[in-house]
């Protein structure tokens, strides 16, 4: 290697608790901005490297196990044994012209000649926003409308002909919107089982996942991330350290529900 790369480890990312790899890879990777689209559950991260792109795309080529073209996102961060990153030209040559955005590349964990090992990694938290706007109840948003309108020349408002605002007992109706808009102690957890090992002859690495996110925003109706993984990489040695044969197999289920974003009428 003789071009710009940079790695980060795969403990490392196991240590934040993210439902994505590059997630974890923010503040990691120096000449690499990674921005995530939007707070939602299971958004895309938009990933540049060297700055904006030339080819209508400037997301980087990602590379898993030797295979292009894989969504990262849906890689449990607990199965990756380290992701490098091909920074400039030289390094990224060996991809053409698919990698003039720079390359991802993601090894994923393999076994290991002995005994059986078992890991378990298990984690379960809450979200909430860390701060409401205090906005004005009733009674002083009417107080700022009719200022507003008296000011402009014209005359107040007629506020009885607004009914719903008022109860049956006469009282103006509250409604904090703040508290309506979002949902407190939204729940994330994630479960990851895996299973590593092997002989002198064959090794295998096996691991089942599950993910779970809910959004803060929405209230009953937040955005929802689901995620189901199992990988396992296998590898036979059929003649010596000559001959090998051996799969990658990866399944991702993923259940996403999303509200539209972009504007603050949607």
């Amino acid at each position: 290697m003789t071009g710009a790369t940079v790695q980060v480890k795969g403990e490392d990312l196991a240590k934040l608790n993210t439902n994505n790899p590059l997630q974890a890879m923010q503040g990691q990777t120096p000449g690499v901005n990674i921005i995530s689209e939007s707070g939602q559950p299971g958004s895309d991260m938009k990933v540049i490297i060297r700055g904006q792109g030339s080819n209508s795309n400037n997301g980087p080529l990602y590379v898993v196990d030797g295979i292009p073209g894989v969504d990262i996102k849906n890689i449990s961060p607990s199965d990756i044994a380290t992701i490098d990153v091909l920074k400039d030209a030289a390094s990224a040559a060996i991809y053409g012209a698919q990698a003039a955005n720079g390359v991802v590349l993601v090894t994923t964990k393999t076994g290991k000649e002995g005994k059986a090992l078992v890991s378990f990694d298990a984690y379960y938290g809450w979200q909430s926003a860390a701060r409401k706007i205090d906005l004005c109840n009733a009674e002083q948003y009417m107080t700022l409308m009719d200022e507003q309108a008296l000011n402009s020349g014209n005359s107040v408002y007629d506020w009885s002909k607004y009914s719903s605002m008022y109860d049956a007992n006469g009282n103006v109706n509250d409604t904090d919107w703040m508290d309506h808009m979002f949902k407190d102690n939204a729940t994330t957890q994630n479960y990851t089982l895996g299973i590593t090992g092997g002989s002198s002859s064959n090794t295998y690495a096996i691991s089942l996942g599950y993910y779970s996110q809910e959004g803060i925003v929405g209230g009953s109706k937040a955005s929802n991330y689901e995620r189901y993984n199992f990988r396992a990489n296998l590898e036979q040695k059929l003649y010596k350290d000559f001959l090998k044969v051996g799969e990658n197999v990866s399944f991702a289920y993923v259940k996403s529900v999303g509200m539209n974003t972009g504007n603050m009428y949607n």
